[in-house]
């Protein structure tokens, strides 16, 4: 492990930042970050299981991990940096003499220099998604995505693949970019995190870096067109009647709303088509519009 970064702090430790690299050298360099929001613990997790991984079996080329980019936001269990609540992932490409968190992703950009670099993320803290990777409509990127076998691969257009942050960064320096989202932030889902480590291997093999882990787990490869997204008709208390997974025909009933105070139930949530439920709102509160649930589209059997 070293340090490739460093700055003092008014009234603790110094910041750090962490990179883990393995590898023998010779072929691919790989980049994969995890911990820029710090209450995003299982892309943290699955980072750590596979630097695990690589202890044991040292791949072809290099790879180098950050597991935990905003340490400080971490202790607080905060997404953003804690001193003056900026988000480092909207600070790209950073700069070397600017704010705190503009250092910071400076760093992280330049010492992140690789063909195929993979920002890992959990969802939102109101949220919980399915593992997926995000990746453009075609191209080297999206073969990339598709080899990591995580259950849903999301083709989205350009303009919603972040043009900013540090994705827009790397693609804008001419690097390959995968966004990886999986489960809840602020919650520690180990089946979600080892789902995506084995993505992460997967795609290790196949830039013949490594072994495979097994066969893929994708049940969703979809456009945006093919994902039915249900918002609230009403303000009030979401109740979900399916988790992230699960298999659904249309006219199956996803969740209701009720009012908060009394229960009565105000509106009924039902899937439109076939498919799996790749995202299911955690935080029951809601208000008008707000999403509910995610459905990507699958042929039923």
């Amino acid at each position: 492990m070293s340090v490739v970064f460093r700055i003092e702090a008014p009234y603790r430790g110094a910041y750090e930042l962490h990179r883990l690299t393995f590898g023998t050298g010779a072929g691919p360099t790989v980049a994969i970050v995890a911990g820029m929001h710090g209450n995003e613990l299982n892309g943290m997790h699955a980072v750590n299981l596979l630097a695990g991984a690589l202890r044991v079996v040292r791949p072809r080329g290099t790879v180098h991990l950050f597991p935990l980019v905003n340490t400080f936001g971490a202790d607080e269990a905060r997404k953003r940096w804690p001193f003056d609540d900026h988000d480092i992932n909207k600070a790209f490409p950073g700069d070397p003499d600017g704010t705190v968190v503009e250092r910071i992703a400076h760093a992280l950009l330049d010492h992140t220099d690789a063909e195929v670099c993979v920002d890992v993320h959990s969802g939102a803290p109101h949220v919980r998604e399915l593992p997926q990777v995000r990746v453009p409509m075609s191209g080297e990127e999206l073969a990339l995505g598709r080899a990591m076998g995580l259950p849903v691969v999301w083709r989205r257009p350009g303009e919603r693949l972040g043009g900013t942050g540090l994705l827009g960064a790397w693609r804008a320096a001419g690097r390959k970019a995968l966004h990886v989202v999986a489960g809840r932030g602020i919650t520690l889902d180990t089946g979600h995190s080892r789902t995506t480590a084995d993505g992460l291997n997967r795609l290790l093999a196949h830039l013949g870096m490594g072994h495979s882990v097994g066969p893929p787990a994708t049940v969703a490869d979809v456009t945006r067109g093919e994902v039915d997204t249900h918002r609230a008709d009403h303000g009030g208390f979401f109740v979900p009647e399916v988790r992230v997974g699960a298999r659904v025909e249309p006219g199956h009933l996803l969740g209701y709303v009720q009012a908060p105070i009394g229960g009565d139930r105000l509106g009924e949530v039902r899937a439109k088509r076939s498919g799996v439920v790749m995202t299911v709102r955690a935080w029951p509160m809601v208000h008008a519009q707000e999403l509910l649930v995610r459905v990507a589209g699958v042929e039923a059997g």
